[in-house]
Order: structure tokens, then C-alpha cells, then sequence
């Protein structure tokens, strides 16, 4: 069962995320899941590593929501945003976001290359680690 595009909604591919990005619809597929973990508050938060034609991230879906997901679940996310935590990308959705699973097994994906793997930094902490590397 397919589901199509709204009129006038554009996919952002995993390639073009940038930090703080808010409010883009994306469609992944679900590669990996790892064990969910507790917060202090006994919020629940699941991990994923999603995927898309142009390359993988991490995503992280808070509360019951990602008792759903599974590997090789493809979803569209209505609603996304991609944000740093602890300095890598990932994406997660909004508080208003949908996530909604069109189909399973059939997507065109490229794990690599994963941008959860590439740090990010302000460029405040960029020129603090140039200012560093320069005086040793």
C-alpha cells in the first residue's frame, strides 16, 4: 500500500540536513535498532539508524512511538527536525510531527555515508580548536 505525496510536499533528503533544520518531511528506511534507553524522568528514547538514497543518520524517536518501529520499516516523517546531540547529527521529530509507516523492505538506500558519524562544532569551537592546535 502506497502512500502518496500531499500537494506540494517536497521529501528533503538525509544529504541536505543541516543542524536545527525544523519542520521537513523526509522518508526513510529503518537499517538498525538498538536498545532503548531509560532518562531520569523514565522518558523512553529509541534509536535508529534510518537510511535514504543519499545516505544514513541516526534517529531518535521519544516515547512509546518507537515501540512500533521495525528493521526494514519504511517511514515518512511529517514534521522532522535535525538537531546535534552530544555533537554528532540526528534527526528526531517534532512535537507536532507525524511519523507513519508507507511500507517495508523495498527502498533504494546508501549507508554510507553516515552523518552521525561527522562532528559538528560552532564556529566558535572551530576556531578555539585552530587557536589550540596553533599554540602547541
Amino acid at each position: 500500500m502506497a502512500f502518496p505525496l500531499k500537494i506540494g510536499q517536497q521529501l528533503v533528503p538525509i544529504a541536505k540536513f543541516r543542524p536545527s533544520m525544523r519542520g521537513f518531511d523526509c522518508e526513510v528506511i529503518v537499517l538498525e535498532t538498538a536498545q532503548p534507553t531509560t532518562t531520569r524522568d523514565r522518558m523512553t528514547i529509541h534509536t535508529f539508524l534510518v537510511a535514504d538514497q543519499t545516505g544514513s543518520i541516526m534517529m531518535n524517536i521519544w516515547g512509546d512511538h518507537g515501540n512500533c518501529i521495525h528493521n526494514g520499516d519504511i517511514i515518512r516523517i511529517e514534521g522532522a527536525e535535525a538537531k546535534i546531540f552530544r555533537g554528532f547529527l540526528h534527526l528526531s521529530v517534532t512535537r507536532f510531527g507525524k511519523i507513519r509507516r508507507v511500507g517495508e523492505d523495498t527502498m533504494l538506500f546508501k549507508e554510507q555515508p553516515n552523518f552521525s558519524d561527522t562532528m559538528w562544532v560552532t564556529e566558535d569551537e572551530a576556531a578555539k580548536m585552530v587557536q589550540a592546535s596553533e599554540n602547541v
